[in-house]
């Protein structure tokens, strides 16, 4: 077994450790049907994530270089972009501030930074000893770099907050106008879990949004929502009846 193969199989394992802690932390406060959506949602990402990871031993050290730094620039382009992007987002009505999601990624990225932390260890040998080569140098670089790019963005996600704008919802460097949310509701047995039914853009596109929001904020929240969107106080029922499929 390459190195190459070793680190891809301990970073998948250390993803899904993350991804395991963070549906049993949204089971607790979301429940069961919305952390299920949650991981359904996420799935397609999850199996191409594990998909390219299987394949990098496969491409040899220039096609590793390219595909990881491919993975970095498109990070990098999402985050600077991101003030630019916002504009679109119109004016500020209220920032609610950080969900329930918050805690789930700060956690993810706390894995993926021990996963970074052994990962760089493993990789030293790349750039140090009298067998090193340029382009062991350059690969060895550009995988820790990526490496800890994956920790960094999970703690920036982590810090975002939720906001309610002039043209839609803003949320994890993305925002959703409101031609895309059909309507919203609140869950009936975790009252503070806000509920978004979406017009999805494709096959894969998720079609709910659960969010946990400070139990100060509901009735504020509540309010604005209502000047752009229909409430849907049958919203819940639909979306268990579709988990319980």
């Amino acid at each position: 077994m390459t190195l190459n193969f070793q680190i891809v199989l301990f970073w998948l394992a250390m993803l899904a450790a993350g991804l395991a802690l963070g549906y049993l932390f949204l089971r607790s406060v979301l429940g069961r049907q919305a952390a299920q959506k949650n991981l359904i949602y996420a799935a397609p990402w999850i199996v191409l994530g594990g998909l390219a990871g299987l394949l990098v031993p496969l491409l040899g050290a220039y096609g590793l270089v390219a595909l990881l730094g491919i993975y970095i620039l498109i990070v990098a382009l999402w985050l600077i972009s991101w003030p630019s992007r916002l504009k679109g987002a119109g004016e500020l009505k209220l920032d609610v501030g950080k969900t329930a999601q918050n805690s789930v990624l700060s956690w993810v990225g706390l894995l993926t930074t021990a996963g970074a932390i052994a990962l760089t260890l493993l990789l030293l040998d790349q750039l140090t000893g009298p067998l090193t080569t340029t382009t062991g140098i350059i690969s060895g670089l550009v995988q820790i770099l990526f490496f800890w790019t994956i920790p960094l963005f999970f703690f920036l996600l982590s810090r975002t907050h939720l906001e309610i704008r002039e043209n839609g919802l803003a949320y994890l460097f993305a925002w959703q106008p409101w031609e895309r949310v059909a309507a919203f509701g609140w869950d009936d047995d975790q009252p503070s879990t806000l509920l978004f039914k979406l017009v999805p853009r494709s096959p894969i596109s998720r079609r709910y949004i659960t969010v946990t929001i400070p139990a100060t904020q509901i009735e504020t929240v509540d309010k604005i929502l209502e000047r752009y969107l229909i409430e849907d106080e049958d919203l819940d029922d639909e979306m268990d009846a579709l988990g319980s499929r």
